[in-house]
């Protein structure tokens, strides 16, 4: 384990404090714009399909990909609340209420990205089978499918915020 440490790149802690500090920031209320609503999601989705590897079996790595994505995003909708939700003062965002869901969230993704990597680089034949590539397939898609789900649950209460009579 120290030793997989040690080989770790500069800049993979350097993402990890990032993504700390964004989680730990998530911890207390914040704005969430319309716009990181509509572009995190295909951002992510396009990551977590560009880091599979369709090489073999494509179509059936796509498929468990997919109905992971669509779990993660249904998972998303029910773990993320529109309680106290509220729109910004202009009207072009969301106030969010402060939550651990969301550093859980980040950290999820980065362990599942640093564990496949790690084994990449150490057993490459291993993560060259089928089982270990479909296991990151859905892996990457329930990650990626809780992001979009939350952006989902977050668009539609802006959108539902912004129709209602004030």
């Amino acid at each position: 384990m120290l030793n997989a440490l040690q080989n770790t790149p500069p800049w993979v802690y350097a993402l990890f404090v990032l993504i700390c500090y964004f989680g730990i920031k998530a911890l207390s209320p914040s704005r969430e714009s319309k716009i990181s609503l509509l572009i995190t999601p295909p951002i992510l989705l396009a990551w977590s399909l560009y880091s599979l590897n369709l090489s073999l079996h494509p179509v059936l790595s796509l498929g468990f990909w997919l109905v992971a994505v669509l779990v993660g995003s249904a998972a998303a909708l029910l773990i993320f609340s529109s309680k106290d939700v509220r729109l910004d003062v202009t009207e072009t965002g969301l106030i969010l209420p402060g939550t651990s869901k969301t550093l859980v969230l980040y950290l999820l993704f980065f362990a599942i990205n640093y564990y496949f990597g790690y084994e990449a680089e150490v057993h490459p034949q291993l993560s060259k089978t089928l089982p270990v590539m479909l296991l990151k397939a859905c892996a990457s898609g329930v990650a990626s499918g809780l992001f979009c789900g939350r952006s989902v649950r977050f668009y539609q209460v802006f959108r539902s915020l912004r129709a209602a009579p004030v």
